[in-house]
C-alpha cells in the first residue's frame, strides 16, 4: 500500500538517498546529492512543503512546491515554484507520480494559488505528462529556452582597470537597486535582506556610482553535483584543459564520481551593460571559484536576456533547460506578459 504525506526533518536521510536514485544525463551525466540536509535548498526557495510517496516506512518518491514573491509587469506576484519530483525507479510506470501532482494540484488550489513555474530538462517532456489534462487547472505553456552557462574558473589576468569591484552588504540601496533592475525582468526576485543570506555581494563602481552588482552563491555545502559519465569528445577536451592548468591558470576539470566544485552567478545586475563591465563581473566571479579550487562558475539566463551577447569568445560549457508557465486562474494576461517578456530563473535553488 503506497502512503502519500508531507515530510518532515525525520524524512531527511531517505529523501537524501531517493535524490541521489535520480540522474540526469547529457553530455556531462551527474548524479544530485543533497548531503547532509535535503531540507536546505527547499528552505531557500520560500515557503515550501514536501509531498512524500512511501511504502512499508520507506520513501519512495517525492514533489516540492515553494512559494515565492516575483515580479510581473512591474507588480508584486506570488509564484509556486515545483521542484524536487522524483520517485524511485523501480516503482516508476505505477501511477505514483500522479498522484503526487493530485496532492500538489489540491493544496496550490486550496491556497488560491495563480501562477506555478517547473523546470524541465532540454528533451525531457515526460514530467509534462503528469501535469497534463487535469480538470481543476488548465496546462503548462512553454516560456522559452534558459541557458546555463558554465564558465571554466580561472586567474584573473593582471590589467588595470578603473572600475573598482568591491564586497558589499545588502543595505537598503544595494535592494533598491537590485528591485529596480529584476522589476524589469519577468519572474524576476523580489528582493529582501533575507533573499541575499549566505551570498557574496559584488559591487563595481566608477566615480561612486553603482554599476553593477553580483551575487554569488556557493552551494557546495548541501548540494552536490556528482559527474556520472562525460561524453568522448567533451572527455578528451577537458582531459586537455586538465594538462594545461597548472601553466594556463585554469582549474582542474571534474572527474567521474567526484562533485563538481560550483559556484553561482544568483544575480547579476547591470542597467546598461557593455562588454568590458559585463566581462569583468564573471571573471572576478571565475578567479572566486579557482580561489576555492572549483571548476566552473554557473549562470543561467533566459535566451532573450541581452547579457548573452557580451559571452562570444568567453571559454565556457552551455546546456539548456525550458521554463514552463500555468496560471490556475487561467490569467492570459499574467501568463501573457510572462511569454512576452524577458523571464529569469534563479538557478541555483534547481
Amino acid at each position: 500500500m503506497i502512503n502519500y504525506r508531507l515530510a518532515n526533518p525525520a524524512d531527511n536521510e531517505q529523501l537524501i538517498a531517493l535524490t541521489a536514485l535520480s540522474g540526469m544525463e547529457g553530455v556531462i551525466s551527474l548524479r544530485i546529492e543533497r548531503q547532509p540536509d535535503f531540507f536546505r535548498l527547499v528552505e531557500l526557495r520560500g515557503e515550501s512543503r514536501v509531498f512524500v510517496a512511501e511504502t512499508n516506512n520507506t520513501i519512495i518518491g517525492c514533489l516540492c512546491v515553494s512559494l515565492q514573491q516575483v515580479w510581473v509587469g512591474g507588480q508584486v506576484v506570488p509564484l509556486y515554484y515545483i521542484g524536487d519530483f522524483k520517485v524511485e525507479p523501480v516503482f516508476r510506470n505505477k501511477g505514483i507520480g500522479l498522484e503526487l501532482c493530485n496532492r500538489l494540484a489540491d493544496y496550490v488550489v486550496a491556497c488560491d494559488a495563480d501562477l506555478a513555474f517547473l523546470n524541465v530538462a532540454a528533451g525531457n517532456s515526460k514530467p509534462l505528462s503528469f501535469f497534463k489534462n487535469r480538470p481543476q487547472v488548465p496546462d503548462f505553456e512553454n516560456i522559452g529556452n534558459f541557458i546555463i552557462h558554465q564558465f571554466i574558473a580561472r586567474k584573473k589576468k593582471a590589467v588595470e582597470n578603473k572600475l573598482q569591484i568591491e564586497a558589499a552588504s545588502a543595505t537598503v540601496g544595494l535592494l533598491q537597486f537590485l528591485n529596480d533592475y529584476y522589476r524589469t525582468y519577468e519572474l524576476g526576485m523580489v528582493f529582501t535582506d533575507r533573499v541575499l543570506d549566505d551570498s557574496d555581494i559584488w559591487v563595481a563602481r566608477s566615480n561612486g556610482k553603482i554599476l553593477a552588482v553580483m551575487c554569488l552563491f556557493d552551494t557546495m555545502a548541501f548540494k552536490q553535483n556528482v559527474v556520472t559519465g562525460i561524453s568522448r569528445p567533451l572527455k578528451v577536451l577537458l582531459a586537455g584543459f586538465s594538462v594545461l592548468y597548472r601553466i594556463s591558470g585554469i582549474a582542474r576539470m571534474p572527474v567521474i564520481n567526484k562533485p563538481v566544485g560550483m559556484m553561482y552567478i544568483r544575480y547579476l545586475a547591470m542597467p546598461h551593460p557593455d562588454k568590458r563591465l559585463v566581462r569583468l563581473m564573471i571573471n572576478h566571479a571565475r578567479q572566486a571559484a579557482y580561489d576555492k579550487s572549483y571548476s566552473f562558475v554557473s549562470i543561467g539566463l533566459h535566451e532573450k536576456d541581452p547579457l548573452h551577447k557580451y559571452f562570444k569568445g568567453m571559454l565556457r560549457l552551455s546546456f539548456k533547460s525550458v521554463g514552463m508557465l500555468l496560471s490556475v486562474k487561467n490569467n492570459r494576461s499574467l501568463v501573457e506578459k510572462v511569454k512576452n517578456g524577458v523571464p529569469f530563473e534563479d538557478y541555483s535553488l534547481v
